[in-house]
């Protein structure tokens, strides 16, 4: 499978953008999968997030 290169403009990316606790995070008309219903939550808190960023 060969993957091109297709320049698309934001308000492409937002069209059809739809934000579901049910149905996960869409756009491009749908064909854009930005947050499916499957993917987990965050776990951590953000202090403790944080922790594990900090570079101290």
């Amino acid at each position: 499978m060969k993957i091109q290169l297709k320049e698309i403009t934001i308000k492409e990316v937002a069209n059809g953008y739809k934000n579901s606790d049910e149905e996960g995070v869409v756009g491009y008309g749908g064909k854009l999968n930005i947050h499916p219903k499957y993917q987990r939550e965050f776990i951590y808190k953000d202090d403790k997030r944080n922790n594990g960023i900090d570079a101290r």
